[in-house]
């Protein structure tokens, strides 16, 4: 686990593959990639394919490495560098998946959509409406059809004989279709 835990829940990650559309040979980005669980599951559908999981923390990159070994997928290529700089040797994605709650991701997502493939996807994960809206204008104004989606996830606890459920924070998702 990354140090600071998944910043993707997995009921999240799950929603997100199905958004992004993958095919056994597509060409996948992700970036943000962190301890690799999105871009190791992406790489187990697009095994044909290739899965590029950019990640600028050196540590959440090692950890990417040991996960991508204990799941073998060798479609993942795991990318140690700071995105946009860490991309641009890279082929041209069909599907991008951009996950984080920092202030540069909408001008990450700008850059992204200039390399996507025609008939692409891209996926975006915000967790502020500031963001929110600042990527949506980012994937309208690169010519795509937007969607949004707010995933709200509570996972039941047990607590003596009953179940409650405590709710996790709202994750808001991001779509851009060409």
């Amino acid at each position: 686990r990354p140090k600071r835990g998944l910043l993707t829940p997995c009921e999240v990650r799950c929603i997100a593959l199905a958004e992004l559309g993958l095919t056994r040979d597509c060409v996948v980005w992700d970036v943000g990639a962190g301890s690799g669980s999105l871009a190791i599951e992406a790489a187990a559908i697009a095994s044909g394919g290739k899965v590029f999981a950019i990640e600028m923390d050196a540590e959440d990159y090692g950890l990417m490495i040991e996960n991508a070994k204990l799941f073998n997928v060798p479609s993942l290529v795991p990318v140690h560098g700071k995105a946009p700089d860490a991309w641009a040797d890279l082929p041209d994605p069909t599907a991008i998946f951009v996950g984080g709650s920092g202030r540069m991701v909408p001008e990450l997502v700008n850059a992204a959509l200039q390399r996507l493939a025609p008939g692409g996807r891209i996926v975006v994960t915000v967790s502020s409406p500031d963001n929110l809206v600042a990527v949506q204008a980012k994937i309208d104004a690169g010519g795509l059809r937007s969607d949004v989606r707010m995933i709200n996830i509570a996972r039941g606890q047990y607590q003596l004989d009953r179940v409650r459920f405590d709710a996790l924070n709202p994750t808001f998702l991001v779509l851009g279709r060409r």
